[in-house]
Order: structure tokens, then sequence, then C-alpha cells
């Protein structure tokens, strides 16, 4: 069984968790920002109460928590997404992929995914392109990447 829980409705005990998750090295070594502080995390998801452009779970499988995925830049035709999975589990990308994917698709019903990676991130890029997105344009550090719905993979 799969369990999506939004962040907004998580203790504070489970916020302090996610936050250990996401400062982890092997997590924050991929993040735009490398460090968060408990004060930072806890304001960031007071503010997602009232943010209709953004949606942050926790995703479950078999009651067990495997990592977290997120979407944000909402409208009605498109956004962006990110994933990670738990430090210390293993092999979750996809299932991960398959929950953003339905989620944006289906529940959000935009047209258009996009996301970023960088570049020496692999593992996701390599899981992005499997999934059939496409590189729409890259930086210094970044590629972008975008799937149409109904494209790919």
């Amino acid at each position: 069984m799969i369990e999506l829980r939004n962040f907004i409705s998580l203790s504070e005990n489970e916020l302090k968790e996610l936050l250990k998750w996401r400062n982890d090295k092997s997590v924050a070594a991929f993040m735009k920002t490398q460090n968060i502080s408990l004060e930072e995390h806890l304001q960031f998801v007071k503010s997602l109460k009232n943010d209709i452009s953004k949606r942050y779970f926790v995703v479950f499988k078999e009651g067990q928590s495997i990592g977290v995925i997120h979407l944000f830049n909402i409208s009605l035709q498109t956004c962006e997404f990110g994933l990670y999975a738990k430090p210390c589990v293993k092999g979750v990308g996809q299932f991960l992929m398959n929950e953003v994917l339905n989620y944006a698709f289906t529940h959000l019903k935009v047209q258009k995914l996009n996301a970023c990676v960088l570049k020496t991130n692999e593992k996701a890029l390599t899981l992005y392109l499997k999934n059939g997105f496409e590189i729409i344009n890259e930086d210094e550090k970044m590629l972008y990447v975008c799937k149409i719905r109904g494209g790919g993979g």
C-alpha cells in the first residue's frame, strides 16, 4: 500500500526526523541548499499551509517511510518536482518517480512536468531520462528536464 503524507500534517517530532534526512550528507549533496536549520525547516512547513503552489509529501510503502516527493511552482499547466530517498534506503528511485508522475499528471492534471538536476547527479539524470524526460536546457551546474503529459517513458 502507498501513502503520501503531507508535510503540514506531520508532528514536530516527525518534522525533526525529516530534517535529519534532508540534511544527511547523502541527500544534501544534491540539493541547492546544503544545510537547513530546524527553525528554517519548521517555518517552511508552516508556510506550506497557505501556499497552493507547493505540495510536499513523505512517501510510505507498506507502512514504511521511503522518501520525499515535492511539487512546486504549481500552475494549471505545469509544475516542477523533486524527490529523494530516505538515507540508507536503496532502490526506491523509480517508485518515488512513479508517485511524482501520478500526482502531477493524475491529481494535479498538469500538462508539463519540469525539474532541474545537478550535472553531477548521474543517478537522478538516468532516472529522469528513463522515464521520458528530455533535457531542454543547461547552465554551468544544472541540467533542466521536461516531460509532456502522455509523452515518453
